[in-house]
């Protein structure tokens, strides 16, 4: 195991000499191999009280955050932690984080006084590399720079690099590894036990047991295969010195697991739920107590404990998306787990003749990744736009202070200059993909535009209008329209001037009544009028009006009155039974009789439209608009550019269109930057996040109507995996629709997946509320083959990314502070139950399993 404070008092010349360095005010860059104590050059420092400010000491998990973070608290140090998901006296002297967590202030041209990059080879990996480059790239003249690594086959390279930046910087190397290894095969191993057994790995570990080689870890390519054997050897195995667990450690890791360990076996991925991995498997593993481990890929750059052999079953494994073939680094890092300081003489790599051998582990020559840390551009052409430089130079010389010989191109250069098809043109990969599109509508000046998403406003009839190709006036003006009202039951009469008095007629319905016949003397004039003189009117009814009134045939006249008085209402129920049929929108309310009025000897009754209650969407404009006219429409933003300056002394062109493909002409496309470099409203929430999960957040906000505090919740499937796909209809499918609609299914390296960030996972919000809000129904909802691990991490990434949010840059965009409000009361609700996650009471180690020295051969009798 790496070196502790308590275990290791002097230091080693290497070490000796990159702390003088650091006091000296240089940068260092240490390659040692894995064991060594690079960490303890900053253990020295920190002791030494030679550091005038904070340190921060980065690390590439949470795990190795949260394991770093409990040893310091354990000496005694004032030390905080930030990883995203949790963040912890982070004023602290000593600060332990992920990288991601620091590099907002990093942005802002803020830093420690010394930040520590441990495992800087992540500078080529695929996904984070540009972050760590972006780091390094950024971090402020005074802020003092340690750079740890037992991987990278080209130090010089990187101490070339910061050079560049105008910093100080010189290689602490060291090849001297304090437990040298050795290749141990399999085959050379004592067999006598083997003929007891018909399955290989107990016949494999017993072999090593025999030799006296334990603690033996297998690292195995997927889950299943490493519980499958740990449970083998567990079943096979003499049990040898039973490990006693208390009552809490069992109820954590569950009987199966605990039956295992019992036996001094187990396993460990990231399926395990964090307080069976962190809070039992892990801590006994350190402290000696555990004989076999089998354990997936990933622990090899997970928590820091080390065995005293190492088997590596296969070289291929699968990352979730892809079969992942081991590079010679990471077989290093596996391999580096063998041998215990202090403990063991020399480490073992215990080999068959099927597996890789010691002499496949080499360091690999750093190379940066392809991926261009967008956001981190688009900050810096955001600060060039403000203070009225030129944002495309300003980007351009960014990029010239990237890990590169010759800087990735950005899109607006005269030449390809020799050697850069290597270093920066391979992500401008031609776009591919269905388009973005967006729904449009016709508005009250009968331009189309962008349809808001907001629910419809019910407003009166009276107040709406229509708008079409041939006529745009309020609605109930356009006799055409209102037509539709009658339906075969009625036709269109005028009611009286439109609202507003501005004198213009508008329409209602006239449904016949039937022929007029005149009152005999003495009876109640009905509410009819001719040119100012009363008339006794009764009418002798329609078949259709007999029909609607279901009246009887020997009924043969009926004065008006009655039919107002007492039918008006079920003749108003027939008409809205009626337009409602001919609808696609359900209307609201009853159209209101107004009068009768007799034309040619028939009489009517006249219904106004006036009051009823219809959908309606407001346009730009703010014209309420009924029935709106909508189409959808292929978006193709415009990607050229104007360059007051020019980016190339030789060119000073300003109108000019970026090489398709090539990063600008990719921001430009997505509507990330406007023509002049400076970054949208879109482009700049974008740049507040490190991926793609910026581009879905930012077009989820231009959805007027999208619920804040639905999207909060749909948020979780931005980093949910693929892991959790509901079998059912999830309502946070809304979430993926907008964000392909906004963009189309596209791809660009490692921002979209075909429209979709590249974590992106359907059903993850659907299955953290079944979780949250047990009921029958919800848990008959859920997948039956998630892992618990697998929960705990999309609840905590959901939560993480809340946070990121909450201290995320302000904006004067409301729904984007609206956004920031939510998440701050959602993280509230959640906080004691994050705060449980990981500083539940986890069961400690009992001092027998903590100091108990245990034998781990086999005795044969």
């Amino acid at each position: 195991m790496l070196p502790s404070i308590n275990n290791l008092k002097l230091p080693d010349v290497w070490q000796h000499q990159a702390v003088n360095l650091l006091r000296e005010g240089v940068d260092v860059v240490v390659s040692a191999p894995t064991g060594a104590g690079k960490t303890y050059i900053f253990e020295l420092l920190h002791q030494s009280r030679s550091l005038d400010g904070q340190a921060v000491y980065t690390v590439p998990t949470r795990a190795l955050a949260n394991d770093k973070y409990a040893e310091w608290k354990e000496a005694k140090w004032d030390v905080g932690i930030a990883t995203g998901d949790v963040s912890e006296n982070v004023s602290a002297p000593v600060l332990v984080a992920t990288l991601e967590t620091q590099l907002e202030r990093l942005v802002r041209g803020e830093g420690p006084a010394i930040l520590v990059i441990d495992e800087y080879q992540m500078i080529g990996d695929g996904q984070r590399g540009s972050h760590y480059e972006a780091a390094i790239a950024l971090a402020p003249m005074e802020t003092r720079l340690l750079l740890l690594s037992g991987s990278v086959a080209n130090p010089e390279d990187v101490v070339t690099w910061m050079r560049r930046l105008g910093r100080e910087a010189e290689v602490v190397m060291t090849k001297e590894r304090p437990v040298p290894l050795d290749e141990m095969p399999w085959e050379s191993l004592p067999q006598r036990m083997a003929r007891h057994f018909e399955q290989f790995w107990p016949k494999f570990a017993s072999a090593v047991m025999l030799a006296d080689l334990a603690p033996l870890l297998i690292f195995s390519p997927r889950r299943k295969e490493a519980e499958n054997i740990a449970r083998r050897l567990a079943s096979d195995l003499p049990p040898g010195d039973p490990l006693d667990l208390t009552p809490e450690q069992r109820a954590v890791c569950g009987k199966d697991l605990a039956n295992l360990l019992e036996k001094r076996i187990a396993y460990h991925h990231s399926g395990l739920s964090y307080a069976a991995r962190a809070g039992v498997i892990e801590p006994l593993a350190k402290a000696g107590q555990l004989r076999v481990i089998a354990a997936t890929m990933g622990l090899a750059a997970g928590i820091n404990f080390s065995v005293r052999s190492v088997h590596v079953a296969a070289t291929t494994f699968h990352d979730g998306k892809s079969e992942h073939k081991l590079a010679p680094d990471e077989l290093l890092q596996m391999y580096g787990r063998a041998g215990r300081r202090g403990l063991d003489e020399r480490g073992y790599v215990v080999t068959t003749r099927q597996s890789p051998s010691l002499h496949d582990a080499r360091p690999a020559r750093l190379h940066r990744s392809n991926l261009l840390a967008w956001p981190i551009f688009l900050r810096v052409m955001k600060h060039a736009a403000v203070t009225q430089q030129n944002p495309f130079e300003e980007a351009e010389k960014f990029a010239q202070r990237l890990f590169a010989k010759v800087p990735p191109l950005l899109g607006l250069e005269a030449e390809i200059p020799e050697g850069a098809l290597q270093g920066g043109l391979q992500e401008a990969k031609a776009l591919f993909g269905l388009e973005a599109t967006e729904k449009q509508m016709l508005n009250s000046r009968g331009e189309w535009e962008r349809k808001p998403s907001l629910p419809p406003e019910w407003l009166p009839l009276g107040q709406a209008w229509v708008a079409s190709v041939e006529k745009i006036a309020p609605a109930l003006s356009v006799s055409g329209f209102v037509a539709h009202f009658a339906h075969g039951i009625g036709r269109v009469g005028k009611v009286g001037p439109g609202s507003g008095g501005n004198g213009k007629v508008f329409y209602g319905v006239e449904i016949p009544l039937g022929m007029k016949v005149e009152a005999e003397a003495g009876e109640t004039p009905a509410p009819h009028f001719t040119g100012g003189t009363p008339v006794l009117l009764s009418v002798r009814p329609t078949k259709s009006l007999r029909k609607m009134l279901k009246l009887p045939r020997k009924l043969e006249v009926m004065p008006v009155e009655e039919i107002e008085v007492l039918h008006g209402q079920e003749l108003a129920e027939a008409l809205r039974a009626s337009y409602q049929s001919g609808f696609d929108q359900e209307t609201q309310g009853l159209p209101a009789l107004v009068r009768t009025v007799e034309k040619e000897g028939l009489v009517f009754a006249v219904f106004d439209l006036s009051e009823l209650s219809v959908p309606v969407q407001r346009d730009s404009l703010g014209v309420p608009l009924f029935r709106v006219q909508e189409r959808t429409q292929v978006v193709r933003n415009e990607t050229g550019v104007h360059d007051p300056a020019g980016t190339n002394l030789e060119i000073r062109s300003t109108d000019r269109q970026p090489r398709a493909g090539s990063p600008i002409h990719a921001w430009r496309s997505l509507g990330l930057i406007d023509e002049n470099g400076a970054p949208t409203r879109r482009g700049e929430i974008f740049s507040f996040f490190q991926g793609g999960e910026g581009l879905t957040i930012a077009a989820a906000l231009e959805e007027d109507g999208y619920p804040i505090d639905d999207l909060v919740r749909h948020l979780a499937n931005l980093r949910g995996g693929t892991k959790f796909d509901m079998p059912m209809t999830c309502d946070s499918e809304r979430l993926g629709a907008v964000s392909r609609n906004t963009y189309g299914f596209i791809n660009h390296q490692g921002y979209l997946e075909n429209g979709l960030p590249p974590d992106y996972g359907d059903g993850t919000a659907e299955l953290l509320d079944a979780l949250l809000h047990p009921d029958q129904s919800a848990r008959d909802k859920m997948p039956q083959d998630v892992a618990e691990g697998d929960i705990s991490r999309a609840y905590i990434e959901w939560l993480s990314l809340l946070r990121h949010i909450i201290h995320a840059p302000t904006h004067s965009w409301r729904r984007w502070q609206a956004l920031q409000e939510e998440c701050g009361k959602v993280l509230k609700q959640h906080g004691k139950a994050l705060r449980q996650l990981f500083y539940l009471n986890l069961p400690p180690l009992t001092n027998k399993q903590r100091h108990g020295k245990t034998k781990h051969y086999l005795l044969v009798k």
